[in-house]
C-alpha cells in the first residue's frame, strides 16, 4: 500500500473515531444562582463537649432560581464558646435544575459568625432522574433571621452535566 493511501486511510479512521459515541460526554460549565430559605428546622439531639454545644438537626430548605424545589437536610451544627459556628450536612434536593427534574445530593460544609452570617459550600455528590450526571458546587451566603427556623440567603456556582 503506498504512502498516500495509507495516510488517507489513517485520516479516515481518525475522523470516524472522533465521530463515534464514547459512552460519556461533558457539557461546558454553566453558571447557576438563586435564593435559599430554610422553612423549618428540628433539633434531634443536643450534646456538650469541650465547651461546644453540638446539635444534630433536620431542616427543610426551599430553593428558587436555577435550582427550583425543596431540600431535606440532615446535619451537625456546632456552637463554639467564641460565638462561631460550623456545620456539616447531607442535603437531598428534589425539584428541577434549569427545568430538568430529579434529585441532587449535596454535602454542605460551612461556618457562621456571632452575628449569624453564614458562608457554606454545597458540593454535588450524586444526582438522579433527568439530573443524572450533574456535578458542581454552590457557594451559599446567608443570614439567620429566625434562630428557630434557620438562614435565608443566596447561592451561586457552576454545574456541569456528564452523560452518555
Amino acid at each position: 500500500m503506498n504512502t498516500k493511501v495509507r495516510t488517507l486511510l489513517l485520516a479516515l479512521a481518525t475522523t470516524l473515531a472522533l465521530l463515534m459515541p464514547t459512552g460519556a460526554s461533558v457539557t461546558a460549565a454553566e453558571a447557576v444562582s438563586g435564593t435559599l430559605t430554610y422553612t423549618s428546622s428540628t433539633i434531634n439531639s443536643v450534646r456538650f463537649a469541650g465547651g461546644n454545644t453540638i446539635l444534630e438537626l433536620t431542616a427543610t430548605v426551599e430553593y428558587t432560581g436555577t435550582f427550583s424545589g425543596t431540600s431535606i437536610l440532615q446535619g451537625t451544627l456546632i456552637f463554639h464558646p467564641n460565638g462561631r459556628t460550623n456545620f456539616h450536612d447531607i442535603e437531598t434536593f428534589t425539584g428541577t435544575v434549569n427545568g430538568a427534574a430529579g434529585t441532587v445530593t449535596f454535602t454542605l460544609n460551612g461556618s457562621g459568625d456571632s452575628e449569624l452570617h453564614i458562608e457554606a459550600v454545597a458540593t454535588i455528590i450524586g444526582a438522579t432522574g433527568e439530573l443524572a450526571g450533574l456535578r458542581g458546587m454552590l457557594a451559599e451566603t446567608a443570614v439567620v433571621l429566625d434562630t428557630a427556623v434557620g438562614p435565608v440567603g443566596t447561592y451561586a456556582g457552576r454545574i456541569t452535566v456528564a452523560g452518555g
